[in-house]
C-alpha cells in the first residue's frame, strides 16, 4: 500500500506539498497539483483512515449504546438515525 511519502518521492515533491494537495489546500502551484496527482493516480494511492483519525483525534463515528438488540424498539430507533453527512452534507 503506498504511502504519502511514495506519492511526494515520485512526484519529486515534500511531504508537506503532498499533503497539501490531498488535503485540496490552495497554496500549490497547478503545476506541482498536478505532478502530485499525477502520482496519486499512478501509485493508485488512497489515504489511510485510521491514520488520519489517528492523528486529526477524529474518527466521523457516532457510537450508540442500547440495552437490548433483540428488541424492535431499540432497532428501528437505530436503523432510522442519520449520519452525519446527511445532516451536514
Amino acid at each position: 500500500m503506498p504511502t504519502i511519502h511514495d506519492v511526494a518521492r515520485i512526484a519529486d515533491v515534500g511531504i508537506g506539498t503532498g499533503s497539501r494537495v490531498i488535503n485540496d489546500n490552495p497554496g500549490v502551484k497547478p503545476a506541482t497539483r498536478q505532478r502530485v496527482l499525477a502520482a496519486i493516480d499512478t501509485l493508485h494511492y488512497s489515504p489511510n483512515l485510521i491514520a488520519r483519525s489517528m492523528t486529526s483525534r477524529r474518527t466521523g463515528s457516532i457510537g450508540v449504546i442500547v440495552p437490548f438488540f433483540t428488541r424492535p424498539f431499540f432497532n428501528h430507533g437505530t436503523e432510522h438515525h442519520p449520519t452525519a453527512n446527511e445532516v451536514h452534507g
